[in-house]
């Protein structure tokens, strides 16, 4: 039996019929739910997705003083007047005003964006130097890197360049880019700089920023390194391939008397000529056997290297280089934690072993000093007056101890004992590229020579290179002085 149920009737509300107030309640809630969720979090929280860019690679973004990112960068920002800050290190910068609207409607379903690019604030010939010169620097510290992976990536820094240069008008802009490109040459040291360098070469070409006049020997130099990429890997070699000078010079011994130190010997050599040069480096491409003919005019060299006691003098007379001191050392960036680690050089003692543990710096100031006392020109041996004193060397044998004894007519230890620091930048290429390096960074290591007791003599030989950064303290790292009167 069916169900009787009574319907259901809406009575009127206010004088209005069901229908009519049903649909301004539906009305209200659906404007309601519009408000919430179409207008609200645009009023709670409007603004715009603002992408910054800029003509200058790279370059540092920051808005109202509070930095976003490196641009392209993109960053919500909040409706209003801003000051936005585009700048390269410290080279040179652009400030100026930018407007962001108040955007409500679905912000969060559909962000308003907006672009904001800054015109190239390299705009004179002192900024593109200063710019190029902090790249270089880059350069030169990641061709320390050989071997990228995803998870370790190399800036493009050439193609910064390129990109960067295409929107410069200066005067002698070509001058600076192309001298930039070609000492750069002297750094490519992995695929992936070569080919960050291919493309860069590519951009400022098809650009006409630069031309093949412009780039001289570039294209032929590049050409020469994309070989060494193809060529199977050569063999180091060692001593059996060193050539002699042609005639081996006769050194005269001379001395440096100083004041309470036992007076430094040094042996005198005229003006040299050898064939010298060859590249040993092994995590570097141009592993070649490359006779290259160097000259060096008259020069006295250590017949030893300098010991602990004359250290001791010289720190006595620049407390600045005292162990005492070595905090303050590192916080200026001159020495690292194992400066003097394990040493205690003392006046009182006249100890022969060579000094070790310090820096490259704080051999440089030690010529220095040892200049000022004496009145000679007292410097480090370079790369080329080491390799010529070592091939005029009759019969060298390995020193497998730290310390020496010294020889009649010539210079000892300069095979084994201690590495020795030389004044040269290390430039990676310069050899094989015969780029004469005329722009140095202090990103760069310095070259040292001659091995120490802890490698096997068939490792090393006169052209063998060994690098350390300037601040570097090793324990087995010592130093030899050279001078002229």
């Amino acid at each position: 039996m069916p169900i009787a149920v009574d319907p259901v009737k809406l009575q009127p509300v206010l004088g209005m019929a069901p229908g009519v107030y049903l649909t301004i309640i539906y009305s209200v809630i659906f404007l309601i739910v519009l408000f919430l969720v179409g207008f609200l979090p645009g009023i709670l929280q409007s603004g715009k997705l603002v992408t910054f860019s800029s003509t200058v690679h790279p370059s540092a973004v920051q808005v109202d003083g509070v930095y976003v990112g490196s641009a392209p960068v993109d960053a919500f920002i909040s409706p209003g007047t801003h000051e936005v800050t585009f700048y390269y290190e410290d080279v040179a910068s652009h400030s100026f005003s930018f407007e962001v609207g108040h955007p409500v409607f679905f912000t969060w379903l559909v962000p308003r964006r907006q672009t904001v690019v800054s015109e190239s604030f390299i705009s004179n010939s002192e900024s593109l130097k200063r710019y190029l010169e902090s790249m270089f620097d880059q350069v030169v510290a990641w061709s320390a890197v050989v071997d990228f992976n995803e998870t370790y990536y190399r800036p493009p820094l050439f193609l910064q360049v390129a990109q960067t240069s295409t929107n410069l008008s200066i005067p002698n802009a070509k001058i600076l880019l192309a001298s930039f490109f070609s000492q750069s040459l002297n750094y490519v040291t992995s695929r992936e700089m070569l080919q960050d360098y291919e493309q860069s070469l590519q951009t400022v070409v098809e650009s006409s920023t630069l031309s093949y006049d412009d780039l001289g020997e570039v294209f032929t130099v590049f050409d020469s390194i994309k070989s060494l990429y193809d060529a199977e890997p050569t063999e180091s070699f060692v001593g059996e391939h060193a050539v002699p000078l042609t005639s081996t010079p006769m050194p005269t011994v001379l001395e440096i008397p100083v004041d309470g130190i036992s007076p430094i010997r040094g042996f005198s050599y005229p003006d040299m000529q050898g064939v010298v040069g060859r590249n040993v480096q092994e995590r570097f491409p141009g592993v070649h056997e490359m006779g290259i003919a160097q000259n060096v005019s008259e020069f006295t060299i250590g017949a030893m290297e300098i010991p602990e006691y004359v250290w001791a003098h010289f720190v006595q007379d620049n407390p600045y280089w005292s162990k005492a001191n070595s905090e303050r050392l590192q916080a200026d960036g001159m020495v690292d934690n194992n400066y003097l680690a394990g040493l205690y050089p003392t006046v009182a003692v006249k100890s022969q072993t060579p000094i070790r543990n310090i820096s490259w710096y704080a051999a440089q100031d030690f010529v220095s000093w040892l200049s000022d006392i004496s009145g000679k020109e007292v410097f480090l041996p370079t790369q080329k007056q080491w390799e010529l004193v070592a091939l005029s060397q009759i019969e060298e044998s390995y020193q497998n101890s730290m310390t020496g004894m010294p020889h009649d007519s010539s210079p000892s230890s300069l095979f084994g004992g201690m590495w020795e620091f030389t004044q040269d930048s290390f430039v990676p290429l310069s050899r094989y590229t015969q780029i004469e390096p005329t722009w140095m960074s202090a990103q760069g290591g310095v070259v040292i020579k001659g091995g120490s007791y802890l490698n096997k003599a068939q490792e090393v030989d006169h052209a063998t290179v060994g690098v350390l950064s300037r601040n570097e303290c090793s324990e087995t790292t010592g130093f030899r002085i050279a001078w002229r009167d």
